[in-house]
């Protein structure tokens, strides 16, 4: 029988590990002999498993034979059915594939006599077609015999136009007719006909043309209607044909091409620092012939042949004039002379516009002229990069005061900004006039704009360094704390807080020359991100400004501070055994204290540096004040306990012993009454001083005191009245 594998020793497992079998069994506490005998009973019953398995699958080992007998016969009945079936499909197999031999020939036979059918009617059709084409342009030929007016003219063309049509389709079969012979002919035949053909549009047009230049030459406003007609029927034929750039092309050389030519040929120097004046005649002269010449033909032609006039704006008229003004003024686009680079661009830019204006195109072609190559080409022409590079430089050297000698700035050109601006120094003057000179009517182009911008950046941070290196400079000069330097401290704050100022309003006032960007689509927010940049640009002159400030209160609180010391002990001195009575008013220091601080308030405009300096300086002075103001008291406190010490009396001097270096002792309270001591006077003279620091710092100077100087006026209190 089948052993259980529940029932299975430890050992059967798959999973096990003599190792870890017997480190566990020797863990519970058996011994090597007791190990051995557990084994050993288990090697036992896997034996007896093994010879139960092998007794109960030997029945089925030896019925095996007896089980397969027959198979072989059952297998011969079925192996000659299907041996003949296999002959009968590869018989039918030969039988079908010879048939569909047979089928494909008869397919193949019958598509090549199609084929030969269809060249037997492309060659009957294309011989008929050219007989047409031939016929129709010798009855042309005749028609032009019987009469110019211009009823024969249109049958004329009409019978170009028949022509054109056969030509077309004839051409079309002699591209898709193969290399036969006799298409070969035909395509020979074509091209005698081809000839004729433009020989007779480019002949008909001609005369067109000629003619209505004469007529434009008296005087005639718009061309005759008829007339514009004839020519929109013309080029339409040449359209019929695929030959409508050979029409674009005879126009251009019959029409503009002499104008032109006559207009901007033979100039010296090939456009090299043209004169202004002198290309704005040329300018001017291409615009008259648009407006007498090619403006009324576009919309003459484009009121029989719609979108015409695009065509012919782009493809003909502005074709001609920028390709002549390429190859007869090349040097023109070479910026080397800016101030006429800069007008000979502005005036190119504005004869586009007139130019684009006199066609007035309709919407769905106005792009036409914009994506031509030509035009294209004509604008990419113009050098701006380089034009800006020398701009750059001829403000880069002005603005240096180790610029070149043949600076664009001049000594009078700064001196006039200062008076102007009211600034104070030659650097912000420089900046102010850079920064003009960016966006002047004479330097400023709008497709340099975003470089304009960032010059405009990089004009500030040089005189945000240059400032701050100045600033550095004279607070180093001034390390001893003299107020030598603090004119020319104050004239530098003053014109960064200005210069910031000044630059937000000037690129308010070049609002109208920035263009606009999909992410700014208006000029406001084109100026609010301006701005923003110039805010962040001038964060470090705000830094470089405050720390000038900084410098500026501390030598002030230096100067005000040096005697406080000694004024204090000359108040000491004062009720030191005098008998005077005792003080009511401050002391007259007090009020010079700030004597510095409005001498140096009456150099300065700017009310935010005003406030600035205000505050450092009177948290400076109150806290010197408080300093030295603890200290005297301290003084006074330890000299007192010394005295009583001395004396060895009353109660109040055992407080004085125990803390004889405070300010204000124990049980020194002088509210309501009026001193009598000495030291009293002397305390309630400082109590006046102190009081009379923090009065005039609020109230009159409209600052705040020290938080040194807050808990002094606290611990005194009890000195007051």
């Amino acid at each position: 029988m089948r052993a259980d594998v529940s029932s299975k020793p430890q050992s059967q497992h798959p999973a096990f590990d003599l190792e870890q079998f017997a480190e566990t069994r020797l863990g519970e506490g058996k011994d090597l002999d007791a190990l051995h005998l557990e084994l050993s009973q288990q090697l036992i019953q896997v034996r007896r498993e093994l010879h139960n398995l092998i007794d109960l699958r030997y029945e089925d080992f030896l019925g095996l034979s007896s089980s397969v007998a027959g198979i072989d016969m059952t297998i011969n009945d079925i192996k000659q059915p299907l041996t003949d079936l296999s002959a009968q499909i590869s018989e039918v197999h030969t039988e079908l594939a010879s048939k569909l031999e047979r089928i494909d020939a008869r397919i193949a036979y019958r598509q090549a006599v199609r084929d030969k059918k269809h060249m037997l009617r492309l060659f009957i059709d294309l011989s008929q077609l050219l007989d047409r084409v031939n016929a129709v342009l010798s009855e042309a030929e005749q028609q032009l015999r019987g009469g110019d007016n211009v009823g024969a003219l249109t049958e004329y063309l009409k019978s170009l136009e028949r022509a054109a049509g056969e030509f077309s389709q004839a051409r079309y079969f002699i591209e898709k007719g193969g290399a036969y012979p006799f298409i070969l002919q035909a395509a020979e035949r074509m091209q005698t006909q081809e000839e004729r053909l433009h020989a007779a549009l480019d002949a008909f047009l001609v005369s067109r043309i000629d003619e209505y230049v004469l007529a434009q030459s008296k005087g005639r406003m718009e061309p005759d209607s008829a007339h514009m007609g004839l020519l929109a029927q013309c080029l339409r034929t040449y359209t019929t044909v695929g030959e409508y750039d050979r029409a674009e092309a005879l126009i251009r050389e019959r029409l503009v091409r002499p104008v032109v030519s006559e207009t901007f040929g033979g100039q010296p120097g090939k456009g090299m620092g043209l004169d202004p004046a002198v290309l704005g005649s040329m300018f001017q002269t291409t615009l008259d012939f648009i407006r007498q010449v090619g403006a009324p033909l576009a919309r003459g032609i484009s009121a029989h042949l719609p979108g015409c006039a695009a065509t012919l704006e782009a493809h003909v008229f502005w074709r001609e004039i920028s390709g002549t003004i390429l190859s007869a003024l090349p040097l023109l686009f070479v910026p080397g002379m800016p101030d006429r680079f800069h007008k000979n661009y502005l005036a190119a830019c504005d004869f586009v516009r007139q130019f684009s204006a006199l066609f007035n195109t309709a919407d769905r072609y106005s792009d036409l002229l914009a994506s031509d190559e030509s035009y294209v080409e004509f604008h990419r022409k113009w050098q701006l990069s380089a034009y800006f590079s020398i701009r750059k430089k001829q403000l880069t050297d002005a603005i240096d005061p180790r610029g070149q000698p043949e600076s664009v700035l001049d000594q009078a050109a700064v001196d006039g900004i200062l008076g102007e601006l009211g600034l104070s120094t030659q650097l912000a003057a420089r900046a102010i006039w850079a920064l003009r000179r960016c966006w002047a009517e004479d330097v400023y182009l709008e497709p340099l704009a975003p470089w304009f911008w960032q010059l405009t950046i990089q004009i500030i941070l040089w005189y945000q360094h240059s400032a701050s290196d100045a600033l550095k400079l004279l607070i180093r000069s001034n390390a001893d704390g003299e107020l030598i330097a603090v004119d020319q401290l104050l004239a530098h704050v003053h014109d960064m807080f200005a210069l910031k100022q000044l630059c937000s309003d000037h690129i308010d006032s070049i609002r109208p020359l920035l263009p606009t960007t999909e992410q700014a689509p208006d000029a406001i927010s084109v100026v609010d991100g301006l701005k923003d940049a110039i805010s962040q640009a001038f964060e470090s002159s705000d830094d470089s400004a405050a720390g000038a400030i900084e410098h500026i209160s501390a030598t002030i609180v230096s100067a005000s501070c040096a005697n406080l010391a000694s004024q204090l002990r000359r108040t000491t001195s004062q009720f030191r055994h005098t008998n005077r009575a005792a003080p009511k008013a401050p002391s007259a220091f007090v009020s010079k204290l700030f004597a510095e601080l409005s001498a140096v308030e009456l150099k300065i405009t700017s009310q935010d540096t005003l406030a600035m300096l205000r505050t450092q300086v009177c948290l400076g002075i109150s806290r010197e004040l408080a300093r030295v103001s603890i200290d005297a008291l301290s003084t006074i406190s330890k000299t007192e306990a010394s005295l009583h010490r001395l004396r060895k009396t009353t109660n109040r001097a055992s407080h004085l012993d125990q803390s004889n270096d405070l300010p204000v002792p124990p049980g020194v309270d002088l509210r309501g009454t009026t001193p009598a001591s000495d030291n009293d006077k002397i305390r309630r003279q400082i109590w006046l001083d102190v009081m009379e620091t923090g009065r005039i710092i609020t109230d009159s100077l409209n600052a705040t005191t020290h938080e040194d100087y807050e808990s002094l006026a606290q611990l005194i209190a009890p000195l007051g009245t």
